[in-house]
């Protein structure tokens, strides 16, 4: 999110594409982890025409930072 921080995509594209076949991550977790930064004001989600929902960036890099250090100390 902080190399890009304009990125947009949906939960696919983001399991497809920011995590690729170098590290194992469930759909579920991964949709569990967007709704949690979703409830924290990081991003937001957006529903397009074509009815799939994606993912963009809200906050910036201090809020972004403290939030995953909080959830790194949970």
């Amino acid at each position: 999110m902080r190399a890009n921080p304009h990125a947009c995509d949906t939960a696919e594209g983001i399991h497809r594409w920011w995590f690729g076949s170098e590290h194992e991550v469930a759909m579920d977790e991964l949709q569990e982890a967007l709704d949690w930064m979703k409830r924290c004001g990081v991003i937001e989600e957006t529903v397009a025409a074509d009815g799939r929902r994606r993912y963009r960036r809200l906050a910036g890099d201090a809020l972004l930072g403290a939030l995953l250090t909080q959830r790194r100390g949970d």
